[in-house]
C-alpha cells in the first residue's frame, strides 16, 4: 500500500495585488495604495504591480512586535 504524499507548493514570492489580497488578507485598496506611495514592497512591470509578499509579512510582523 503506498502512502499518498501531500505535497506543499512553495509560497510565490512575486504575486499581483489580487493574488496577495488572499494571500495575507489585506484589501486591494491598502496594497494599491502602499504601492504608490511605496509602503508595500513591490516591483511594476508595465501597470502591473508585483507585491513581494515574504517581504511584507516580515515587515508587518517587524511593526507588530516594535508596538
Amino acid at each position: 500500500m503506498q502512502k499518498q504524499r501531500k505535497e506543499v507548493m512553495p509560497m510565490v514570492p512575486f504575486q499581483k495585488i489580487t493574488e496577495a489580497c488572499k494571500t495575507t488578507g489585506l484589501s486591494q485598496y491598502f496594497l494599491r495604495q502602499g504601492c504608490k506611495n511605496g509602503t508595500i514592497p513591490h516591483i511594476k512591470s508595465g501597470g502591473v504591480y508585483y507585491i513581494n509578499v515574504q517581504a511584507l509579512v516580515e515587515q508587518l510582523g517587524q511593526k507588530e512586535q516594535a508596538d
